[in-house]
Formats: structure tokens, sequence, C-alpha cells
């Protein structure tokens, strides 16, 4: 495929002669061939672009809605096994944080970046082969650490910075200090979250079913799928999502549950960039009968993230 053509591909309008511009991000040609050719990962990969270039667009403007988009992006990278990309995303929110002092959020995103490296170093990802981006995480939490030392120069030294020198000089691969992480934020572990919650969710699920409790099987089932659709499966999500109300011996209930029927429609209005099934996912949300907050809130988040990326805005602001 040439250059012409892939620029024509994705619908994009050209901005040199060895370049593309893809979702306000330039790229070259080669790298466009070479990323978001296949049309099975062609999605995540404009997504992320699309993300990386609201995220410097908030940037810009000193907002902290950049802080939701670089999310996006560095969990799509990580999709596509860029994990150098997603580092690097997670670098510029570092950096972004440290300007404005945020030396909590920039934490967040440290720990974030440091998952995602040693990710791929048990996966052998060859873009960790530069040395420079190994370089670059150091700097970003030693510059953290230099941070918080100026905005706290009259306290002792606190956990958050005991644990960053640690992980900084800790080895080659940047391994956490050997203590209790005194808590879990989930805007520090995108794809490891939702691996772990997908896992969590499907067990549940089982376990109901088993039990006869179907109505709370769904719902664990629902979530479960959402969980494969973050992490960039929506084929995964749905298939498994028909297999067990299927096998189930319970279909009918699985199909008329309003959760089902939810989950079913945010798969396709984020394979179709629908906005109009965004607004009828956003009036179903409000009818499903759930059991427990935190699934409730899991998937509040899921489906602001898809109506980040459909639209750039989240439901709370509609």
């Amino acid at each position: 495929m040439s250059g012409d053509e892939n620029c024509t591909w994705f619908g994009i309008k050209e901005t040199g002669a060895s370049m593309c511009r893809l979702r306000g991000v330039s790229l070259s040609r080669v790298e466009m061939a070479a990323k978001c050719q296949k049309p099975d990962i062609a999605t995540i990969c404009v997504d992320a672009y699309s993300s990386l270039s609201r995220a410097q667009q908030a940037i810009d403007m000193n907002s902290t809605d950049a802080f939701p988009w670089i999310i996006e992006a560095a969990g799509q990278f990580e999709n596509l096994d860029e994990t150098d990309n997603a580092i690097l995303a997670y670098i510029k929110a570092i950096e972004f944080a440290n300007k404005n002092n945020l030396t909590d959020r920039a934490y967040d995103f440290f720990r974030a970046a440091r998952v995602a490296y040693e990710n791929g170093l048990q996966k052998k990802d060859i873009s960790l082969n530069n040395p420079v981006i190994k370089q670059m995480l150091v700097k970003a939490g030693t510059d953290i650490v230099e941070k918080t030392r100026k905005l706290n120069e009259a306290t002792p030294m606190s956990d958050m910075q005991v644990e960053l020198k640690a992980a900084i000089h800790g080895g080659a691969s940047l391994k956490k200090a050997d203590r209790n992480e005194g808590k879990d934020l989930i805007i520090s572990h995108g794809r490891a979250l939702y691996e772990k919650k997908a896992e969590e969710y499907k067990d549940g699920a089982k376990s109901y079913i088993e039990s006869g409790m179907t109505k709370n099987a769904v719902i664990l089932a629902c979530m479960g799928a959402l969980a494969d659709l973050m992490l960039g499966k929506p084929k995964e999500g749905i298939a498994y999502l028909t297999e067990i109300a299927a096998t189930s011996k319970k279909n009918q209930e699985f199909q008329e549950h309003p959760c089902f029927v939810w989950t079913k429609i945010l798969f396709k209005a984020l394979v179709s960039r629908d906005e109009d099934m965004m607004i009828s996912a956003n009036k179903l949300f409000l009818k499903i009968p759930w059991s427990f907050k935190d699934d409730r809130e899991f998937a509040r988040r899921v489906m602001e993230s898809i109506e980040r990326r459909i639209t750039g805005q989240s439901a709370s602001e509609l």
C-alpha cells in the first residue's frame, strides 16, 4: 500500500510529502503503514493518537482534563504492544502534574509507567531495548522527588519519596520497593486493573450461575465483558457474553436483563462510533438494578471512558 493510499485509507489530510495527519498528530507514512494499516488494530491505533491529541490540547490550556485522555492513550498503546509510547504518554502526564505542583498525581502516573515498564520487560517488548526510555522514566521519578522536596522542605521525607527513590535506584528493571503499598488508585493501573477485573467478574458470574442466582450473574458477566472491551478485545468480550448466556440455561433471562441490553449497546456504540447509542446507554444505565455500589461505579467509569472516545465528553458533563 502506497503512502497516498495509507493517508486516504484513514480519511485524513496529508501534511507533506512523507507525512500523514492522524487525529491531530503528524506521523510518517512509514510509521502509519506499520502501526495502523491492519483492520484489526486500526481502531485502537486511531484512538490512541486521538486520545493523545486531546490530552495535548488540554495541556496547552493548562487543564487537568488532560489526565483521563493520557490514561486512555497509554492503555491503547499497551494494547498495541507499544510499551515505549505508553510510558512516554505517562511521562507527559508526570511532567504536566509536576508543573502544576500535583505531586501525588505525578506519583500515580509514575507507578503506572513503572507497571507498564515491568510488564514490557516480562513480555520482552523490543521497544524497551532503547535505553532512553528507562533513562526518561528515571528522570521523571527523580523530578517528582525533587518537586516534593521543594514543596515540603520543612517536613520529613514521605513514604512516597522513600518508595520513589527505591524504585529509581533499585535495579535495572525499576522494581518496586519491598513494602506494602498504602493505596491502590484506579488511575495507577489502567490495563492491569482491567485484566484483574475481567478475571474476578467472570469467576463471580460463574459462581452465581452455579448457585442459581441468575440476576447477579448477569451483572458480573456484563462487567467481565466490559473489562475485555476496555482491554481492546471487543470480539472476545461479546463472544464471552454470548456464550455464558447460552450455557447458563437462563438465556432469556440474560437477554432481557437491563444490564445485558445496556452492555450490548456500549459494545455497538464503541465499534460504530454512534453518539445516539451513547444517549440511550446513559438513560438505560439508570434503570439497571445494581446490587453493589462498586459494580455500579466500575460500569459508570467504563461508560464514561467509551463516551470520551466517541464524543470527547463524559456522561457527567452532558
